[in-house]
């Protein structure tokens, strides 16, 4: 709590500074850069002091996301209303304009927030149905998946993992540890003596934190960056965006190669102490039966969750499998509108017409997590407050002038290391919203790929497997006792170093006939 009041007081007293002090000379020496040869009607006086006001509120927002001062939806929320209040300015092309409520709050209702909407009302249906309890015993009780300790946390793992890519990892974790504690208590393998516990509930975590790289809605981290990449290169026609089935090219691959490691470095930290699990798969095949029948509310989540996870994976051959006409007439439906089809397709099924019963009704949508949606607009208003004012070009040109032009693959490990340092301490959303516009600026002004590296820059914000404080994740299973903070560190520490190498290396192996990366 005392470090929420000081970060509260810390942030607001650099505000003030920062924006009553005279305008920097290197910011008047930016805008005059900047402004040569542009042909906008501004001074480079008011760009100046536009770029520090943006500073201002970048140091504000940066003080108290970190120390969590207010919640960090409502920090996300300063944009709107610092920006109008100082009469900020900023220049797109040629042309000048004031950030007004008018400019500033479409960044709240950016396309990528209503992707991520369908993803959420997708995951309440299926919380509320319980299917997503169903899918793990069925997929846990296959074959001799649940004989052995070792293949138990590797199934717990990979369905951990799936779950993940769909649903929050935060949600994914609260229901996979009752199944895995359940699993414990019947091996009678108590807290704080028990390797093997040590091993599944890091397990959980690691997977749930892993698995959402997997698909652009399974990590807030992986919308903010898409959506920052998409307001920036918003009027570049030579920007082809990323589709849902170009993330998914490089997340699944991830996915699949990142969990059987973490699995085997888990079995040699912590092997278990037992080498059989009696009726260990008798019991959970019980627990499913206990579910009975599949009802008509999980049928019809199923039917509706088949249904985007192919539109949103055909949609980018549609022009080419459909008739020349139709192809394009539908040309306007990406994955952002699919995604809000989803959504609403929920509400509008239904159970029981005669009694109005659907698979959602509004009162479900309390299963949705509102303030990550506000968290994505704030990233994406700062964000484009630095790029058109200039700021954002500024800490580049800063960057650059001190530590020269590395190479992409330099790059690359640099914004892996640094922002999976933050995301050890700080939330995920707002590292992702501090760091991507930044990471691109930089990008740009090396002429380096700012796709590559906002990429890069996202899934590094999903590895959090050190401390409790992390991620909701790690914390859920550090509350059980079955972990201590030493083992956490050690193994984190690991894991860490192996997912910068993985992501690095992931995305120069298909980067260049993904996201169109080439020279590293």
């Amino acid at each position: 709590m005392r470090a929420k009041h000081v970060g509260f007081l810390l942030g607001l007293f650099c505000f003030i500074l920062i924006s009553s002090l005279p305008t920097f000379v290197t910011f008047q020496s930016a805008a005059t850069g900047i402004l040569s040869g542009n042909g906008a009607s501004i001074t480079p006086s008011a760009l100046a002091g536009s770029m520090q006001i943006v500073l201002a509120l970048l140091t504000l927002m940066i003080i108290w996301w970190i120390t969590e001062a207010i919640p960090l939806p409502a920090t996300a929320l300063l944009p709107p209303v610092i920006l109008p209040l100082f009469h900020v300015v900023g220049i797109q092309g040629t042309s000048v304009f004031e950030f007004g409520m008018k400019n500033v709050l479409p960044n709240y209702a950016a396309p990528v927030i209503y992707l991520f909407l369908g993803g959420f009302l997708l995951a309440a249906a299926m919380q509320k149905w319980k299917l997503d309890r169903r899918m793990t015993l069925w997929l846990l009780t296959r074959g001799s998946l649940a004989n052995t300790p070792s293949s138990i946390l590797l199934g717990m793992m990979s369905v951990t993992a799936f779950l993940s890519m769909w649903i929050s990892n935060t949600a994914t974790t609260a229901m996979m540890l009752p199944l895995a504690l359940g699993v414990l208590s019947f091996m009678a393998l108590k807290p704080g003596e028990s390797r093997y516990g040590t091993a599944l509930m890091l397990g959980v975590a690691w997977s749930a934190s892993i698995g959402g790289v997997g698909t652009i809605i399974g990590s807030p981290p992986n919308g903010i960056a898409l959506g920052i990449l998409n307001s920036t290169f918003a009027n570049d026609p030579s920007f082809d965006r990323i589709t849902f089935l170009d993330w998914m090219s490089f997340g699944v691959p991830y996915v699949i190669i990142f969990v059987p490691i973490a699995w085997f470095i888990l079995l040699k930290l912590h092997p278990p102490e037992i080498s059989t699990v009696p009726g260990g798969k008798d019991e959970l095949e019980k627990e499913r039966r206990a579910l009975g029948p599949l009802s008509a509310g999980e049928r019809g989540t199923i039917a509706v969750f088949v249904l985007a996870v192919f539109l949103w994976i055909s949609n980018p051959f549609w022009s080419r499998l459909l008739p020349a006409n139709l192809g394009t007439a539908m040309s306007w439906i990406d994955e952002y509108s699919i995604g809000l089809f989803i959504g609403l397709l929920l509400f509008v099924v239904p159970l029981n017409i005669r009694q109005a019963r659907f698979l959602l009704d509004w009162s479900d949508t309390r299963f949705v997590d509102w303030g990550t949606l506000i968290l994505f607009g704030g990233g994406i208003a700062l964000s484009d407050a630095m790029f058109k004012t200039g700021l954002a070009t500024w800490i580049a040109t800063s960057f650059v002038d001190l530590l020269g032009s590395p190479s992409t693959l330099a790059m690359m490990f640099a914004v892996v290391f640094l922002i999976d340092f933050l995301t050890e301490v700080t939330s995920n959303t707002a590292v992702t919203s501090m760091m991507v516009p930044v990471v691109i600026s930089i990008a740009l002004r090396t002429g380096e790929d700012p796709v590559a590296l906002a990429v890069v820059a996202a899934v590094a914000a999903s590895m959090a497997f050190m401390l409790p404080v992390a991620t909701p994740p790690n914390a859920l299973v550090y509350s059980t006792g079955y972990i201590k903070i030493k083992e956490m560190m050690k193994a984190g520490f690991i894991l860490d170093i192996v997912g910068w190498l993985l992501t690095v290396g992931i995305l120069v192996i298909v980067a260049g006939w993904i996201f169109g990366v080439v020279n590293f």
